[in-house]
């Protein structure tokens, strides 16, 4: 299965992202941002609340699920 991490899935863009890579593209996706998404629940397989400026929430945002790459 093909993996995707976006950045900034809290945000309108960001979250109309995921939403298409999971029901189009068939991706497992991680979702990073400050907050979850204000309008609707996300459709991310995980999600990841924090600030990218820190060093421990970057490296836990691209981590490697199941030990594999991203596409």
């Amino acid at each position: 299965m093909k993996k995707a991490v976006v950045l900034g899935a809290g945000g309108f863009i960001g979250s109309h992202l995921v939403k298409k890579l999971k029901e189009e593209e068939g991706f497992w996706v991680r979702g990073v941002d400050l907050k979850y998404p204000e309008f609707s629940k996300t459709k991310a397989d995980d999600f990841i609340i924090g600030d990218l400026r820190d060093p421990a929430v970057a490296n836990a945002a691209l981590s490697n699920p199941n030990g594999n790459g991203y596409d």
